[in-house]
């Protein structure tokens, strides 16, 4: 298998220059492939100009941004009940897979979302057909410009991995849908010996309002044959911390494992937080400062890249 790894990084919180100096020392410790962010997609999408930036950057230091995040959040997740929204969701994932397309993209990361459920207490049978609505309406971009729609496992029940498996299993009549596998969310959601349901970050009772959290053990399992992406990071098992590989509770050699042995990969995604933000490893893992470029690159190589 080629293994092609696209490292994200915090582009959008960047100027110009800084953008190029990340990309410097990215390349001097020799990486040369990047994941647009979903902040990036959204920017594009409002001004066409950086469009053209990214592709100078691409240009000029001889780099590759080749896979994608989706916009997401409240005006972009497939599930928006909103009728109001929801032509403007589907104009602007079919703009942006056009625009991944520029780049090369071959996978395009999508979030199914969970507000209407965890806080406007939408059932899933309601939000569902939506989400495949929305799919469907974009199987056709998808499929002329050769990119796969990689639906993401999260830690809200309408992202379970069983959800996200019934979400793609409808399209089985097109290679242009599959699974991003993000492994924290899916460590989030299994069990393990000792672990206290009471120690999970506030929001997860939230997203499980109904029943309380269910612990769902195998999702790669479950997935595997449907997994053309994936985020790769690390938890404590109870909150969306995105830390370094080896800082949480993962059990990396068997996830490598399984992960690189998955017949339909396609590339793989980072997905560590190197300092602040919303998903900040920083106040149970990370070091003081943050994670460097320098590090997160050698303890992906350690992995197997």
């Amino acid at each position: 298998m080629d293994r092609k790894l696209y490292f994200n990084y915090i582009w959008a919180k960047l100027d110009d220059e800084s953008v190029r100096r990340g990309v410097r020392e990215f390349l001097d410790n020799g990486v040369d492939k990047f994941v647009i962010t979903d902040t990036q997609i959204t920017r594009m999408l409002e001004n066409e100009e950086r469009i053209a930036f990214l592709q100078g950057i691409c240009k000029d230091f001889h780099v590759s941004f080749g896979t994608i995040h989706a916009p997401c959040g409240k005006y972009h997740d497939l599930y928006i009940p909103r009728k109001e929204l929801r032509e403007g969701l589907i104009k602007d994932h079919i703009r942006s897979l056009e625009i991944a397309a520029t780049f090369g993209c071959r996978t395009y990361t999508v979030h199914v979302g969970a507000a209407p459920y965890c806080y406007d207490k939408y059932p899933l049978d309601v939000l569902r057909p939506l989400c495949i609505e929305a799919v469907e309406k974009l199987v056709p971009t998808a499929e002329k410009l050769g990119i796969v729609i990689a639906v993401e496992n999260s830690f809200e029940k309408p992202n379970s991995a069983k959800e996200v498996l019934k979400i793609v299993n409808h399209f089985q009549g097109t290679k242009a849908v599959g699974v991003c596998y993000d492994t924290g969310h899916a460590n989030c959601m299994a069990s393990a010996p000792g672990k206290d349901k009471n120690k999970y970050e506030p929001y997860f009772p939230v997203c499980w309002w109904e029943n309380g959290v269910e612990w769902e053990d195998g999702a790669i399992r479950l997935l595997k044959e449907k997994i053309v992406t994936c985020h790769i990071h690390d938890n404590n098992g109870y909150g969306d911390l995105h830390g370094m590989p080896f800082d949480g509770t993962i059990n990396w050699k068997e996830l490598m494992q399984e992960l690189f042995s998955c017949p339909n990969m396609i590339d793989f995604q980072t997905e560590v937080c190197y300092q602040s933000g919303d998903n900040w490893a920083g106040k149970l893992l990370a070091p003081e400062g943050g994670y460097s470029i320098r590090r997160v690159v050698d303890t992906f190589r350690y992995l197997g890249f």
